[in-house]
């Protein structure tokens, strides 16, 4: 996974966060005083059943800071191919329950909020919140339709991801690998490239003989 991959549309990191890869790993930290800019929020867009999202989590190493980033899922609970919420996943805090939560660009749907079925087990980041099996079983078309991370806002600290799983994978981080020439795309080298994504060599030449 490269930043590239983050939607930009979501993307929630503040002027006192920061990200940068390191290695295989994502180091995260906010360095202002505790206030609403210090926020790394990032997310990497899916369209999977929230029935299906059973394995999730982050690999952490701890630089400094006492509270850890936590998982964060953006679900369409009602299938009607809006944003209800974002569910946080904080284990160190509430175990396996999940918080539905608002976005910047979206609030949580009012509809879920009044809806007696929602989760309400108490003790959570929100007063709706349960195990995702309790999620996926109140509202059975949920869709996921991004998967990521938050530390912040409000939160002084510094953190290597060093992978994030989702599913069946966990995902480390890399730079983009930008070509610098055509002599580089042959022998196999534009399948390396990942800014862009190239189909062939041929693709890969003709970019540069384009001057794309």
């Amino acid at each position: 996974m490269v930043p590239g991959d983050f939607d930009q549309s979501l993307s929630d990191t503040r002027a006192t966060g920061h990200y940068d890869v390191v290695g295989t790993g994502l180091r995260i930290w906010t360095d202002g005083t505790l206030g609403s800019t210090n926020k790394v929020a990032e997310y990497v867009n899916t369209s999977t059943p929230l029935a299906q999202v059973t394995n999730t989590g982050l690999d952490l190493t701890t630089t400094s800071g006492t509270i850890k980033p936590g998982y964060q899922l953006v679900v369409d609970l009602d299938g009607d191919g809006d944003n209800d919420g974002i569910l946080v996943g904080e284990p160190d805090a509430y175990g396996g329950n999940w918080w539905l939560g608002n976005h910047r660009t979206f609030p949580v749907d009012p509809a879920v909020a009044t809806n007696p079925n929602t989760p309400r087990e108490g003790g959570g980041g929100s007063p709706l919140n349960g195990t995702l099996a309790q999620w996926s079983g109140a509202y059975p078309d949920a869709v996921t339709n991004a998967f990521g991370f938050s530390l912040g806002s409000g939160v002084l600290g510094d953190y290597t991801i060093n992978s994030i799983t989702f599913g069946d994978t966990a995902y480390t981080f890399a730079e983009p690998v930008v070509l610098a020439g055509k002599e580089q795309c042959k022998n196999g080298g534009w399948a390396t490239s990942t800014a862009p994504v190239f189909k062939n060599q041929g693709e890969c030449v003709s970019s540069f003989a384009s001057g794309k």
